[in-house]
């Protein structure tokens, strides 16, 4: 028996990009929600639009600076001296 629940995982009150990326780049699959932007979806442990929010410019905006910031704290800079 596959169930399928879709729970939100934290509600952030402010948009803190990097305290949300922490908090995403932790679990595989959920929901989480941001006040003034909505709903979004934790796929993978990255953040995705909803089909219906693809077509607002500033929430595509927020998914995209999210998973970039993701991508940074998993693949930190080397630097060589």
């Amino acid at each position: 028996m596959n169930i399928k629940h879709s729970i939100t995982l934290r509600s952030f009150k402010k948009y803190q990009p990097r305290q949300i990326a922490k908090f995403v780049k932790g679990f595989f699959s959920g929901r989480i929600f941001i006040v003034g932007l909505g709903r979004l979806r934790v796929i993978e442990g990255k953040v995705v639009a909803y089909q219906h929010q693809k077509s607002e410019k500033s929430i595509m905006i927020v998914v995209s600076e999210i998973n970039r910031i993701i991508n940074e704290l998993s693949h930190p800079k080397v630097s060589i001296s």
